[in-house]
C-alpha cells in the first residue's frame, strides 16, 4: 500500500515539475489532448498536484493517499479576518442565487429564487441543522474547500480557487444557516 502512495508522489513531482514523460497520461492521449489547441491542453497537462491524484486515481483515492490527501486540503482553507463564519444573509442570498456569482441554485435544491438543480444534495431547510460554531464550520469549511470532506468532488471549491473571498463565504453560510434567512423561512421553489 505504501508503495502505491510513494508512486503516486513520484507521479505528482513529475507533473508538478513539468519533467517530460512523467505524467500518468499515455502518449496517444497526450497527442489527442493536444489536438484540442493549446489552451485546453495546458489546463489537462499542467494540472495542479491534488487534480493530478484526482486524476491518476479517477477520483477514488486509495486509503493510503485519502488521509494525507484531506490532511492537506483541510490545511489550505482560510478563514474571515475575525473568524466570524456567519456573514449578512442576504448578501449571501444574492451570491448563492446569481449565475455570475456562486451558482449554488445550479446543483442544489432549497432556493425560495431559484429551482434547484440535482447535482449536489438539497439543501432545503438547511438552517435546520442549527447555528453552532461545529455546523458552522463545517458549512463554511466545505464551501470554501469541498475536498476536505469530499475529495474530487465536481463541487467548485470556492474559497480555494479564488471564486469567493472567506467573507462572502461566511455570507453563504449565514444564509443558509440563519433561521430568519429566506433560506429558511420561505418554501424552495420547485419545478
Amino acid at each position: 500500500m505504501r508503495r502505491s502512495y510513494l508512486i503516486s508522489a513520484l507521479l505528482l513531482v513529475g507533473l508538478a515539475s513539468g519533467q517530460p514523460g512523467a505524467t500518468y497520461i499515455t502518449p496517444e492521449l497526450q497527442r489527442l489532448i493536444q489536438a484540442g489547441g493549446q489552451n485546453y491542453a495546458n489546463v489537462l497537462l499542467k494540472q495542479a498536484p491534488d487534480q493530478a491524484l484526482c486524476s491518476i486515481h479517477r477520483n477514488r483515492l486509495p486509503p493510503e493517499v485519502l488521509g494525507p490527501f484531506i490532511e492537506e486540503q483541510r490545511r489550505l482553507i482560510k478563514y474571515p479576518e475575525g473568524g466570524r463564519l456567519m456573514g449578512d444573509w442576504k448578501r449571501g442570498e444574492a451570491i448563492y442565487n446569481t449565475l455570475a456569482r456562486g451558482n449554488c441554485f445550479s446543483c442544489h435544491a432549497g432556493s425560495p429564487l431559484n429551482i434547484g438543480g440535482n447535482v449536489g444534495p438539497s439543501l432545503e431547510k438547511y438552517g435546520q441543522r442549527g447555528t453552532s460554531e461545529a455546523v458552522q464550520r463545517y458549512t463554511y469549511e466545505v464551501i470554501y474547500n469541498p475536498w476536505a470532506y469530499f475529495p474530487c468532488t465536481v463541487m467548485y471549491r470556492f474559497g480555494h480557487g479564488g471564486l469567493l473571498k472567506p467573507e462572502e463565504i461566511a455570507d453563504v453560510v449565514a444564509y443558509l444557516l440563519d433561521p430568519s434567512s429566506d433560506f429558511n423561512t420561505k418554501p424552495a421553489l420547485r419545478r
